[in-house]
């Protein structure tokens, strides 16, 4: 009789007066509440239906260890996290599975070495170069670790055959050898022009560094894997406009072809002049530049220089695909007839695109994504949540995307 009146008196802390009243005046229910209490198992709610049944609910997904208490009163640190039951992810690193909306937050490594944040990135095999203002960070992607060297660079491309890495600051390319790939060696240190913004690229035996604004000639130069020479130092056609801020290159049979971003009018008219060079680092053509989307810039030239104009571009099967802050978005030229087609939409400025070899890979200072695109739609695939402070440069392999981030340095997000 005394357990009878302690069980009983313990149910008031369960139920309200109504349930607890009508379970002690039945005795099976009574009964059954009786021999749950005396068992292992935890009670974790009732509730009383239409004709008076009372539904014992033996879930799995949680009570605390104070087993007392049939709701989570937030002061236990072993209670479960029904917040992540919805994505069927309860851990707390940044390894959720793909949201609803497309957007996914795979494993991210921020343990960036640079001292200012980063520009500019290549990857170049299995490692990753990022041009840090006063530093070039250089990771191991397969085993994550960093070195850094403290050599400026603000832009920076690489040449995988010749294993030779080029890091621009502003009128100097210094030129290392990367056979060491996590230690590289300085080669040598070249002048160059340079004017408020420039780029550099290189391929297939062929540096352009674009000049930047007007009266900043174009320079191009043929390089070995122990030489570095230049063969054009300036272009009419190229150079007489406002500004060249950036240029990217990509090989051809016969050398290179160069696709310049390019100023042609008040800081509000902007173009993409190609530039066909043999390999002597030649200009053999220069076809009309194709006219792109106008809008006044109205940024901060300190913000965005030396060498993060947001007029810059990526080659990809044919195509030249431009990240373009007048549209916002990226501009689609097909290089079959050199025409303008329809943008790829953003809802930010972009400043900086890269690629694979399948999809491209998109980012701009002001927003914390980056932004995957189907170039056989023509549309964002997919955004990886990576949470990004101020995202500058971005390059991807088939496993990794490596991101120059202007605050966090070099952030290096693992692909799923």
């Amino acid at each position: 009789m005394l357990v009878l009146i302690l069980i009983k008196d313990k149910l008031k802390n369960y139920f309200n007066k109504k349930i607890y009243t009508m379970i002690t005046k039945n005795k099976h229910l009574l009964l059954l509440l009786i021999c749950l209490l005396l068992t292992p198992v935890v009670l974790i709610s009732c509730s009383s239906d239409s004709d008076d049944n009372i539904e014992v609910n033996d879930a799995n997904d949680a009570t605390d260890n104070d087993n007392d208490d049939s709701t989570d009163d937030g002061d236990d640190d072993d209670d479960a996290t029904d917040d992540d039951s919805a994505d069927n992810d309860s851990d707390n690193d940044d390894q959720d599975d793909t949201a609803d909306d497309g957007m996914t937050s795979p494993s991210i490594d921020r343990n960036s070495l640079a001292t200012n944040g980063c520009d500019n990135v290549t990857i170049v095999g299995r490692f990753a170069y990022a041009a840090c203002r006063n530093e070039i960070e250089i990771i191991d992607l397969d085993s994550s670790n960093r070195n850094l060297l403290n050599i400026s660079g603000s832009d920076i491309t690489a040449d995988e055959n010749l294993q030779l890495l080029f890091a621009l600051d502003r009128n100097v390319i210094n030129v290392f050898s990367i056979s060491d790939p996590m230690n590289p060696n300085l080669l040598m240190s070249v002048n160059t022009n340079f004017s408020v913004f420039s780029g550099i690229s290189a391929a297939n035996g062929v540096l352009v560094v674009s000049g930047g604004a007007g009266g900043s000639n174009t320079q191009i130069f043929t390089y070995t894997s122990t030489s570095v020479t230049l063969a054009t130092n300036g272009n009419a056609t190229i150079d007489n406009v406002t500004g060249n801020p950036d240029v990217h290159i990509t090989g051809t049979s016969n050398g290179a072809m160069a696709f310049y971003s390019q100023d042609i009018g008040a800081v509000a008219n902007w173009a993409i002049q190609i530039a066909n060079i043999d390999t002597n680092g030649v200009v053999v053509s220069t076809p009309p530049f194709i006219t792109l989307t106008a809008r006044q810039f109205t940024g901060s030239f300190g913000f965005f220089g030396p060498s993060n104009f947001p007029v810059e571009s990526e080659f990809l099967n044919n195509r030249l695909y431009v990240a373009h802050f007048a549209v916002p978005g990226v501009e689609v030229i097909d290089l079959t007839n050199n025409i303008l087609m329809n943008p790829i939409n953003l809802s930010y400025d972009p400043s900086n695109i890269g690629t694979d070899g399948t999809s491209l890979f998109v980012v701009g200072p002001t927003n914390n994504t980056v932004d995957i695109i189907d170039p056989s739609t023509a549309t964002i695939s997919s955004s990886v949540n990576a949470m990004l402070q101020e995202p500058r440069g971005v390059d991807a392999n088939d496993t990794h995307i490596v991101v120059a981030d202007g605050n966090e340095g070099m952030v290096v997000i693992t692909r799923e």
